[in-house]
């Protein structure tokens, strides 16, 4: 596996390549560059000043601000810090699975089979988009490993307990919650059903390790959680079955290549996209030919498996059932499901079981080679073989019966040429025929098992990974050039940008909104942005709500709410009228006249009820940017006192001003408002509230002053006890269970010392 792994990624990473698809280059290299400034600054990374117009950072489980993995983007580049991030978490990942294999009795032949399998499936190979699915996904296997075998002692079990839990938190702090969610409960359920006598005090310990070692995370996000898009509105209608395990997917799980390229879109070569609604959180899930090999073996090969079965089937069967649309609906207000987001999330639950399954499976299949073994692989490859000719002619097999299956997609499929269909057939065919053909030909050998699967499992998935110049990447767009130093962006319009430099079709996809600085990939050369959509549910819910209200407006209103944010320069499609600008690359870069600054005193004040009347009452022509603020209330325009703000400085989440103010005014910061902001007017805490919908607001008597806005440090604090709880109980923990006591552990005899004669 070691071997594979480094032919797979090692000439890309020393050649210096990255792995820019998806929100790896959107979103996750921007906010690593924010996390690693702030911490070579010396500065806690608690707060994003720069995407949609400021959100939380450590608070936010998906920027991994506390995962020691992160570190990584202190030693190298961003893009090939999440080259070799995204690298190391898969041999992780397989590592684990083998681990997990092991533990649950599997030879090391077996489980070497089980962990290439299953580390090589479609879902694995879907999570080298996300740097935070898979640094939770491999952390979550690792936690299983330690729910197996059952412990012999009590003693055993509370260390057991700690272990799992302290790899659950790290799978949390790894940034996908919903997967660590699954792997605390997966491991409940192993503990419940296998351990003797049926453990009560263990599956607390776990769950109370994982939630000490994921407070720094954990609380603070418990905190800013009511005041995020998740936290304050209910999922969109059908999200929850806008990826799913439907019948329209069914194909994919043994045919990952043949709807078009896993990445792309219908532009860039996935022809069936018109039969997807939204999008598809996992590109690859085929399952591979070796546990359709093993699987049916696993049953009779040996007990104890009976948990596992119910796990792969609970997510099998959840991931199809909620993609029914009444059901869905029905479970869209369930707190987890709606955090879940896709149902295609629950084949997570199969992807943990796999590996005990897989492993008796192989087991079962070498034990029974005689008896039915041989047959069932030479049978398997001789079905496989038969599938070749609508391979080799996609036009009179694949292309009608694809149509007739993807009906909404059948004029898209017209235009595949004939070259392109039975190119996607044959990877596929090969990948189905590799295995089996491995097995019939050599017998049941452990090291050509695990060598044909993870090979076969490369050729099938080789599509989610795709590597690109790093260079290219890192390097600015021509756009960056055309803006201000210190911009503050808002894209009006979605650029046209094409993409020009790689030459898979595929990663066009990404390339043209990255030249086009869409947010939030121009994070990753100091672009901050405003009147933004956010990506991750996590962004400040009144910045969303006011992204979305306006999206109908005319551009040249959004243009006038944007300068009143704080924007310094647009991008739009076409030039604005009487505004200044340059044509870039494609781009319209236009420079914003009279912006409003980072902060000031108002001087007039404008009361607005609700978010769509602050939004027209900040673009309207009458709007004197700098100078208005939308305050909440009713009634006519009030004045207010003015006067100068100089700010001092400090880190993003405590900024500090010098005020001068000629009467009561009120001063304006352009960062997003959240309830877990405080402030202090020269010393003395002074309250915070929201103006211009979305930034915040502090009252400042006349005078000269001081004013700290700041992070409530509470939640952090509190965050920071947890891992220090659990480094004190683990401790002790370690200490009782080597200690040479007198009295024996369950099922031992106890030992005492002879007592002395008494003196006479």
């Amino acid at each position: 596996m070691a071997v594979l792994w480094a032919l797979l990624y090692l000439p890309a990473l020393i050649a210096g390549r990255t792995l820019p698809a998806r929100d790896v280059a959107t979103t996750q290299i921007p906010w690593r560059t924010v996390w690693r400034q702030q911490v070579l600054a010396g500065s806690p990374p608690l707060w994003d000043p720069y995407s949609n117009g400021g959100r939380p950072l450590l608070a936010n489980p998906n920027a991994m601000a506390a995962y020691p993995g992160t570190l990584l983007f202190l030693l190298a580049a961003p893009e090939e810090a999440a080259a070799w991030h995204v690298a190391l978490h898969h041999l992780l990942l397989l590592l684990g699975c083998y681990a997990l294999a092991r533990r649950s009795g599997a030879a090391p032949g077996a489980a070497a089979v089980a962990a290439g399998a299953v580390g090589t499936c479609g879902v694995a190979w879907s999570a080298v988009t996300f740097l935070n699915f898979q640094a939770s996904l491999a952390w979550g296997v690792w936690a299983l490993a330690t729910a197996v075998p059952p412990p012999e002692s009590r003693g055993a079990a509370l260390r057991r307990a700690l272990a799992g839990g302290a790899l659950v938190g790290l799978s949390f702090l790894g940034g996908e919650p919903v997967t660590a969610g699954f792997a605390a409960l997966v491991w409940v359920v192993v503990a419940l059903s296998t351990w003797r006598p049926t453990p009560i005090a263990a599956p607390v310990v776990m769950l109370a390790a994982a939630a000490a070692l994921a407070a720094p995370v954990l609380v603070p996000l418990l905190v800013i959680y009511p005041d995020t898009v998740r936290g304050a509105m209910i999922p969109a209608l059908g999200a929850l079955s806008a990826d799913a395990l439907a019948p329209r997917r069914f194909p994919e799980l043994l045919f990952p290549n043949l709807l078009g390229s896993p990445l792309g879109d219908l532009r860039t070569g996935f022809w069936a996209a018109p039969s997807f609604p939204w999008q598809r959180y996992y590109p690859v899930i085929f399952i591979g030919m070796v546990p359709l090999l093993c699987l049916p073996f696993a049953r009779r090969a040996r007990r104890g498996l009976g948990p596992w079965w119910a796990v792969a089937a609970a997510g099998v069967a959840a991931a199809f059932v909620l993609s029914l649309p009444a059901v869905a609906r029905s479970a869209q207000g369930v707190p987890f499901l709606g955090a879940a987001r896709y149902a295609i999330k629950f084949l997570t639950l199969a992807v943990f079981a796999l590996p005990p399954l897989v492993a008796a499976g192989w087991e079962g299949l070498a034990a029974g080679w005689q008896s039915g073994g041989r047959r069932a692989v030479r049978g398997a490859a001789v079905a496989v073989l038969l599938l070749a000719p609508a391979a080799l002619a996609p036009h009179l097999l694949l292309r009608p019966v694809l149509a007739a299956v993807y009906p909404a997609s059948a004029t898209s499929l017209a235009a595949v040429p004939d070259a392109a269909l039975r190119r996607a057939g044959l990877t596929d065919w090969g990948a189905l025929l590799l295995p089996a053909a491995a097995l019939a030909a050599a017998g049941p050998i452990p090291w050509v098992a695990a060598a044909a699967g993870i090979t076969a499992n490369t050729l099938a998935g080789s599509g989610a990974l795709l590597f690109a110049d790093a260079g290219a990447w890192a390097a600015p767009p021509p756009a960056r050039a055309a803006l201000p130093p210190r911009p503050v962006v808002a894209v009006l319009q979605a650029p046209l940008v094409e993409g020009r430099v790689t030459t898979l079709p595929a990663l066009e996809r990404y390339w043209g909104p990255h030249r086009a600085l869409l947010p939030e990939s121009g994070t990753r050369w100091g672009v901050a942005y405003v009147l933004t959509r956010g990506p991750d549910g996590l962004e400040p819910v009144r910045q969303e709500l006011l992204a979305a209200t306006t999206v109908h407006m005319a551009i040249e209103e959004r243009a006038r709410l944007a300068r009143a944010l704080g924007a310094t320069a647009v991008v739009a499609q076409a030039p604005l009228l009487g505004w200044r600008g340059v044509a870039v690359d494609g781009l319209w870069v236009g420079e914003v006249p009279q912006p409003s600054p980072p902060a000031y005193l108002a001087r007039r004040l404008l009361p607005a009820e609700g978010m769509l009347t602050a939004a027209t009452t900040m673009a309207a022509e009458s709007f004197r940017a700098g100078e208005d603020a939308a305050v909440a209330g009713s009634g006519g325009v009030r004045a207010a006192a003015g006067g100068t703000v100089v700010e001092i400085g400090g880190p993003p989440h405590r900024r500090s001003f010098d005020v001068t103010a000629d009467g009561s005014g009120l001063l304006v910061v352009q960062q997003s408002f959240l309830r877990c902001w405080r402030a202090r007017v020269d010393g003395r805490a002074a309250p915070v509230e929201a103006v211009n919908a979305v930034s915040i607001g502090v009252r400042v008597p006349p005078g000269r002053h001081r004013v700290v806005v700041f992070l409530d440090p509470t939640p952090y604090r509190l965050g920071l006890a947890g891992p220090l709880l659990f480094a004190l109980a683990a401790g002790l923990t370690l200490r009782a269970g080597t200690s040479r006591g007198r009295a024996g552990t369950s099922g031992e005899r106890g030992r005492s010392t002879p007592a002395s004669p008494p003196a006479r």
